[in-house]
């Protein structure tokens, strides 16, 4: 999880307190720098001190850039602008987040909602959006992630949350009315759980509930991905 108000602090600094680096090490590291006139990370980098993924790291944090570690974190690893994000195909994911923001996301009211949608099963849905959601909190997007799969859903196993209560729940008025779950790990990201399996998925996603919900959500959050 990334910690806030890392952006005052040092490199260096950030990578002694999370073990990856010894304060004896630094003096190596200044000393290589200057004689080489190398960037700090190039010079750990080519003392062997540090890897490219632990610069990587302390870079993430000193701009409070959301960065899970693997094992150190409840949500799944298929979310890989989480726990990849330097990784090619995480910038495709943010080359994507760009035409949205171009195309679609343009402010208004009516363009704050996207569906992702397919076919078939296993076409990578719930992986698509998932994802996506991650890449427009970093941006610093107020973004909310809906799962309206309610004959199989999965968010709420990739988020790592109970599914209770959820969509299904508020749409055939049964609601808590405690159903969106922000994520702590994410800068600006919430989730709505589908919630229990109802014998009629289609009919309440029919009904004016839905249209309605939307058209609240839209006026709290910049982004919306169902």
């Amino acid at each position: 999880k990334v910690e806030p108000l890392e952006a005052g602090r040092s490199i260096g600094a950030i990578l002694i307190d999370t073990g990856r680096l010894a304060p004896g090490d630094i003096e190596r590291i200044l000393h290589a720098q200057r004689e080489r006139g190398l960037p700090f990370g190039e010079a750990a980098v080519g003392l062997r001190l540090l890897s490219v993924q632990d610069i990587q790291f302390a870079l993430a944090r000193q701009y409070d850039y959301p960065y899970l570690l693997a094992g150190q974190s409840e949500v799944a690893e298929e979310l890989v602008a989480a726990y990849e994000p330097f990784s090619d195909r995480v910038e495709a994911l943010r080359a994507l987040r760009s035409n949205l923001m171009v195309r679609w996301f343009t402010g208004e009211d009516q363009r704050r909602t996207l569906a992702v949608v397919s076919p078939g099963r296993g076409e990578g849905r719930s992986y698509l959006a998932a994802n996506l959601a991650v890449v427009f909190s970093q941006l610093g997007e107020h973004t909310l992630l809906i799962d309206a799969d309610m004959r199989r859903p999965r968010q709420h196993l990739l988020f790592h949350l109970e599914n209770r209560s959820g969509l299904s729940s508020i749409l055939s008025n049964r609601s808590q009315g405690d159903e969106i779950r922000r994520i702590p790990s994410f800068v600006d990201l919430s989730v709505l759980c589908a919630g229990p399996i109802p014998p009629n998925p289609q009919e309440l996603l029919g009904r004016p509930a839905f249209a309605g919900l939307l058209e609240v959500m839209a006026k709290e959050f910049d982004g919306i991905l169902v």
